[in-house]
């Protein structure tokens, strides 16, 4: 190592560099030996004899200089596609290696100025995929870019495109740009598949005006969304324009060598050109290129000639598209005359495999042509595609279904879903009995996405697929489990409830955040929007959690939740929608007594209601402080109350029909504290709005989730209800004297509690519940004298009556609200009819 690396100078000697450059590219070359190095072989040996060269700083003068340089780059090129086969992390020691070595060269060796074009454009490639994201590396390997070669420029630019690096390739390789134009060149020879591989630079020119056209139309929508911060980069609209159209010239030219897929793809990029690059500069000065244009008769530049002699892209996308469709309505156009089915009849077909196709259903409505043509077109792509489904991968049949989204609603729709959901369907079915039919994961998830999406009644072979697949899966995300969950129950009806209920058990038991059980977070506090969604897809799937699925969603220490920074930022609504999933989880019959324990304990008693106290708490401040302004205040806070009464009320079972009357004790012991919390803030919290209506009756009414009047009164009724109707069923039972002096005591905890200050109004007066309902109900001082009428309209009672669990007027053992509210809810109906 000392002697390939002398310090402090670290001279590299030719003899090291020759043998290490040889040696590494031997290690790499899959040519030359059955089966890859293994991993440590070539860990080791760049470590030792590698990098130390890497970090050089001085060649030996005593060698020829320039040979030395260019083994340098061979190294460098080597090394960095060793960084994309060893996995490298992008901030290790060995990627940072790579980087110095580049972005300090005009430092150290110079050797960059001997770097090929290849070179440079592979170097690119493995750094992008070994994800380095310095500018500056690839500003320093782009000036070794030459626009004579046109496979080594889109290749880097494909490659920084890939990583959403738009920047780098419009700021640093397009102004590389000097006007070089080419000549139709090919170049053959046997690839690795021993099969003849002949290239075209005409291919290569449609691969760089594509990723031309997505930077420029990443680089232009960023500089929009930085535009209200003043940071815009200015583009090199010249160098843009002249390489467009140099490309377009070049391609129109030699139409004749393309094939449909370059088409495609020609008029992907054209249609994809943001508009401020829509007009195309330069092409006057190549009448070949217009002619070609006038030649398709396009109904478009048809319409304005003498107008616009301008072409644009909407022109160029056109002429693309008649070309990928020329062959199928030209033989359409000469078999007319021909007798269907005669011996000289033949199917047309495109130039082009049939999944190519599909990339023209995201395209075809953006090509301004006839809407009749349109359609046909449309027609003939689909039915391409269905006519060769069988033939298709996994992944080729995934594309398609996401690409008819664009076409949802037209006439081959529903046929062409329908024949794909089979085919996949038969894949999956294979692929569950025969572990060679590949099926890419990322791939299953989207189809599951796609099957909700369309609401798919049926696909037996994804149930049969995830059955097979889960036990070979260790953790899957949230979003990923959500994403399966909605999908088996869109398709449960047809494809048996039982099956896909079980399944959908094994998928709960799968999610997890990655980390070890016992210091992972509740998963409802991580994430909590898509913890929410899974619930919820639990609850459609009518899927009981386990036990272990329950603890690591609400926690699996027996202390309450308190609040993150996430669930905050998220808002009350995932509680509204966990409020929901919890009561319908009191609907499932419970595998054993302890499931049922350890839902009421871990996502009622320690997640819930903590966590909706916590928020209740903040909201009454953030009214309270916005009610100085005349601010209105939108939360889900209010609507979460009355869903998590709602949930809590089953639970805890005050008419005994699933548990004993000890439980339902204990239960209501164990929520009561936070709803008395809950029951106090949202009476102040309902004072509050009431004092800002009255002062602003003109103002937009409360939107209904954030109606703390209405949801207040749902909520007190509700636990009051539980409380009396309770102690009611302990007073019946004489042998329950325990049980019956701890529901009175806290019956009579909550009646005073009624009655306590809350807060005050605008006049100085306390308010209370008790004094705070009539008011509800009466008409206030709208102002100037004016009476407002009652914030409790009758759609607002029959909005509490009809959504409550029992009926008001019919309980055994009414509470002070309830009556107050019967009360005065007969006065206010009876006063509309009247």
């Amino acid at each position: 190592m000392l002697r390939r690396c002398w310090l402090p100078r670290c001279l590299v000697q030719y003899a090291a560099l020759s043998a290490a450059a040889g040696r590494l590219n031997a290690l790499l070359d899959l040519r030359a030996q059955k089966q890859p190095v293994p991993a440590d072989v070539l860990r080791q040996f760049l470590r030792t004899d590698v990098m130390p060269l890497l970090r050089g700083t001085v060649v030996d003068r005593r060698h020829d200089s320039a040979e030395l340089r260019r083994s340098m780059s061979q190294l460098l090129r080597d090394a960095a596609f060793a960084a994309v086969v060893l996995r490298a992390r992008p901030g290790g020691a060995y990627v940072n290696t790579l980087v110095d070595c580049v972005k300090h060269d005009h430092e150290r060796m110079q050797f960059l100025q001997k770097m090929t074009p290849n070179q440079a454009s592979r170097v690119i490639e493995h750094l992008c995929r070994a994800g380095v994201r310095d500018s500056a590396v690839y500003a320093a390997l782009a000036a070794r870019l030459d626009f004579h070669l046109l496979k080594e420029v889109g290749r880097a630019m494909f490659a920084l495109a890939e990583e959403r690096m738009y920047l780098e390739v419009v700021a640093y390789i397009v102004p590389l740009y000097c006007g070089e134009t080419w000549t139709l060149t090919f170049d053959g020879g046997v690839g690795y598949t021993n099969r003849l591989n002949k290239n075209c630079n005409v291919f290569d020119a449609v691969r760089l005006l594509r990723v031309l056209s997505k930077a420029v139309r990443g680089v232009v929508e960023q500089q929009r969304l930085d535009a209200a911060k003043g940071s815009i980069y200015p583009l090199p609209v010249e160098s843009i324009q002249q390489l467009r159209t140099s490309l377009t010239v070049f391609i129109i030219d030699n139409s004749e060598v393309l094939r449909g897929g370059h088409w495609i793809n020609f008029t992907r990029a054209m249609v994809h050109f943001p508009p401020e690059f829509k007009t195309m500069k330069g092409l006057e000065r190549h009448p070949s290129v217009l002619q070609a244009v006038d030649a398709q008769r396009l109904p478009r530049r048809d319409a304005r000639r003498g107008l616009s002699d301008t072409v644009d892209t909407d022109d160029m996308a056109a002429l693309g598209l008649n070309h990928v469709f020329a062959p199928v309505e030209q033989q359409q156009q000469q078999q007319q005359h021909t007798a269907i089915g005669g011996e000289n009849w033949k199917e047309p077909r495109f130039d082009v495999p049939s999944i190519d196709l599909t990339k023209l259903l995201y395209i075809i409505e953006d090509v301004p042509i006839p809407r009749a043509l349109q359609q046909r077109r449309r027609q003939l792509v689909t039915q391409a595609i269905v006519k060769d489904m069988n033939t298709l991968h996994f992944t080729d049949l995934v594309r398609f279904i996401q690409a008819l989204r664009r076409v949802e609603g037209s006439a081959e729709f529903s046929s062409s879903l329908k024949a794909a959901v089979v085919a996949i369907n038969q894949l999956l079915e294979r692929g569950s009995k025969n572990t060679g039919v590949y099926i890419p994961y990322d791939r299953l998830l989207t189809l599951a996405s796609l099957l909700t999406a369309f609401r798919v009644k049926s696909c037996k072979g994804f149930v049969n697929y995830l059955l097979c697949l889960l036990p070979t899966l260790d953790t899957m995300t949230v979003e990923e489990a959500t994403s399966l969950m909605n999908a088996l129950a869109t398709v449960a009806e047809v494809d048996g409830v039982e099956l896909c209920s079980r399944v959908g058990g094994q998928i709960l038991d799968k999610v997890a955040l990655g980390r070890e059980e016992a210091e992972a977070p509740a998963l409802v506090l991580a994430c909590p929007l898509p913890s929410a969604k899974l619930l919820r897809a639990t609850v459609l799937l009518s899927a009981a959690p386990s036990s272990g699925a329950v603890r690591r969603i609400f926690g699996g220490t027996e202390s309450a939740l308190t609040v993150s920074p996430a669930l905050r930022e998220a808002g009350a609504s995932v509680l509204f929608d966990v409020a929901r999933s919890l009561y319908h989880f009191s609907r499932l019959k419970p595998p054993d007594a302890a499931w049922a324990e350890t839902v009421w304990c871990r996502g009622i008693v320690g997640a819930l209601l903590p966590l909706l106290a916590q928020l209740t708490a903040e909201f009454y401040e953030a009214v309270l402080a916005a009610d100085g302004g005349g601010r209105r205040c939108p939360s889900y806070v209010p609507l979460a109350w009355r869903s998590s009464a709602e949930a809590v009320f089953p639970w805890v079972d005050v008419n005994l029909d699933t548990v004993s009357l000890a439980t339902m004790q204990r239960r209501l012991e164990a929520v009561y504290p936070c709803c008395r919390q809950i029951a106090t803030l949202a009476v102040g919290i309902a004072a509050a709005q009431r004092e800002t209506l009255l002062r602003h009756p003109a103002a937009e009414p409360l939107a209904f989730s954030s109606n703390a009047i209405v949801h207040m009164l749902s909520f007190l009724l509700m636990l009051e209800h539980m409380l009396y109707h309770g102690t009611w069923q302990a007073e019946l039972d004489d042998a329950a004297a325990g049980v019956r002096e701890k529901m009175q005591a806290m019956k009579a905890d909550y009646v005073a509690s009624l009655s306590t200050p809350v807060c005050k109004d605008a006049q100085g007066a306390e308010v209370t519940a008790l004094a705070l309902i009539p008011r509800l109900f009466s008409c206030g001082d709208g102002g100037g004298g004016d009476q407002a009428p009652p914030l409790l309209d009758r759609g607002s009672i029959l909005e509490i009556t009809t959504n409550l669990p029992f009926s008001v007027s019919l309980v055994v053992s009414p509470g002070p609200i309830n009556e107050l509210f019967c009360e005065q809810a007969a006065a206010a109906v009876v006063g509309v009819d009247n």
